[in-house]
């Protein structure tokens, strides 16, 4: 008898007394192992969050001397450039646009030059042979030379070969010296 009575107190053993003192374990051990768990996950999450507010603080420190520099060093930088693209802009238009005028005095339109040709006031200008003049613009390279801008030649000399490049500057410091065409062919044939 004694076989199953130490058969039933195993079985009870396990089938009871374990699972209710497992039970009474987890509840006496549980809130403790809780409590260190939430304390350990607060204490993690708050390092990660000073952490990241760190880096974020360091990036708008280095972002904002990054800009400080660009302004003090690179804002006089730009208005140094910009301000050499709009007088070469200005001394290309006064190029251009004094091509299109031609005082009567023979001086180029462009304010702060000097004449193209000396200027001669007591003598008297010849008398300009018109059909001469149309038959060497008809013997250019360039169609209706005389009716065009110096813009409008401009466009026109690329491609030309060299000889022809030459006839051009012949003609233009001949009759109305305009400096952006000499400029140009000086800067194809150079």
């Amino acid at each position: 008898m004694a076989d199953d009575n130490s058969t039933s107190e195993k079985a009870l053993d396990l089938l009871v007394y374990g699972p209710l003192g497992l039970a009474l374990y987890v509840r006496d051990t549980v809130p403790t192992f809780a409590r260190v768990f939430v304390s350990r996950g607060r204490t993690e999450v708050d390092s990660r969050r000073r952490k990241a507010g760190d880096r974020v603080a360091e990036q708008v420190s280095n972002a904002r001397s990054l800009g400080e520099f660009a302004v003090t060093v690179g804002g006089p930088k730009v208005r140094e450039r910009v301000g050499e693209g709009l007088r070469g802009a200005r001394q290309f238009a006064e190029q251009a646009f004094a091509g299109l005028v031609v005082p009567e005095d023979g001086s180029p339109a462009v304010p702060g030059e000097g004449p193209a040709r000396p200027a001669r006031a007591a003598e008297p200008k010849p008398p300009v042979d018109r059909s001469a003049r149309r038959e060497e613009a008809a013997a250019l390279a360039i169609p209706d030379y005389d009716e065009l801008s110096a813009s409008q030649v401009v466009e026109r000399l690329v491609g030309l070969p060299a000889d022809q490049l030459a006839a051009v500057r012949s003609y233009e410091q001949a009759h109305r010296g305009r400096r952006t065409i000499l400029f140009k062919i000086d800067q194809l044939t150079g």
